[in-house]
């Protein structure tokens, strides 16, 4: 039987009036919850939507001015104290590091001032063959990180998503990072020369360990109910590997890589103190054969400086892509 006209336009009125209920509701919690001191008000609702944090729109203003539609929950500040107390920290040391060689107290031939290893910093970067040393430095941590992380990534993955391949093969990893990196050096240098392949080969067997154990460890710590939920949606075991176990590891598998890359700058540098004829770590083992202590202390700040530079870049990256980790 077909509704009479006078129910249609009393169910429509109806629809209206609750909409515009609903509207003023909205409205009127806003502006109350905007008057309730911020200790007292409600934690809003977070969603993620395209990696973005958004708030429902009742929680949004909660500032003390109701126009800023500032969130309850502010990014803390780092506190400019921190910095300086930092700054004063490291120019005490420097003082300190100036004035006991000066002074006598230290000989000069162990720990010489910081200003003269400035100097000889200065001297030592304006030099012809500088840059092309330093080139290669740079060429066999790269390529040493980039392929020991490869590596590592694939041999984790292996083992960390089948149990059997880590039951055959796990001992034998925990066995040949055992041995001391240092005794391979002489025998990658016989398999691979005196060029710059043994001294990435040696980067790559040092680094790839970290990588290894994080992503093995992040994707056997996912948590079973995210899985077992996948699995009541009829989620393909790929579906599961790249919507939970892959993104629940990769805060874990960064902790690695970012382990991995100073690592890297380890290998490289012993390699190139058992054989090479270029190179930073030859430089190095040069000026320390001659006695050249300032220029020794320089290199080891350009290398200090190439991995902290290069360890940075990666927490860069892992805050941009790692959005989701829970500090």
């Amino acid at each position: 039987m077909c509704p009479s006209v006078a129910t249609v336009k009393s169910a429509s009125c109806m629809i209206r009036h609750s909409q515009i209920s609903c509207s003023r509701f909205e409205d009127s919690w806003v502006t109350v919850q905007s008057r309730i001191p911020r200790r007292y008000r409600p934690i809003p609702v977070y969603r993620v939507v395209r990696g973005r944090p958004m708030v429902d729109r009742a929680d949004a203003t909660t500032s003390d001015d109701p126009n800023t539609g500032v969130g309850p929950v502010e990014a803390e500040e780092k506190s400019p104290r921190n910095w300086v107390g930092s700054l004063a920290v490291a120019v005490a040391l420097f003082a300190l590091w100036e004035i006991l060689p000066r002074a006598g107290l230290v000989p000069e031939i162990i720990l010489p001032p910081i200003s003269s290893i400035v100097y000889a910093l200065y001297t030592l970067v304006i030099t012809d063959f500088f840059m092309s040393h330093f080139l290669v430095t740079l060429n066999e941590i790269f390529w040493g990180f980039v392929i020991g992380t490869v590596i590592g990534l694939v041999v984790g993955i292996s083992l960390g998503v089948w149990q059997r391949a880590k039951e055959l093969f796990y001992p034998f990893v925990v066995a040949f990072q055992a041995i001391p990196k240092i005794v391979l050096a002489p025998l990658l240098i016989s398999w691979f020369g005196y060029g710059q392949t043994s001294k990435v080969a040696m980067a790559v067997v040092i680094s790839f360990f970290p990588v290894l154990i994080n992503t093995m460890v992040g994707l056997e710590n996912v948590p079973t109910d995210m899985v077992q939920l996948m699995r009541s949606l009829r989620a393909s075991r790929r579906q599961i590997f790249t919507k939970v176990e892959l993104p629940s590891a990769a805060p874990l598998m960064f902790a690695g890589v970012k382990t991995a890359l100073t690592f890297a700058v380890i290998g490289a540098i012993v390699g190139e103190f058992v054989g090479a004829a270029e190179g930073l770590g030859f430089l190095l083992y040069t000026y320390n054969f001659q006695l050249r202590i300032d220029r020794v202390f320089a290199v080891i700040a350009i290398l200090s400086t190439i991995g902290g530079v290069l360890y940075f870049f990666v927490e860069w990256l892992d805050q941009k892509l790692i959005y989701w980790r829970q500090d």
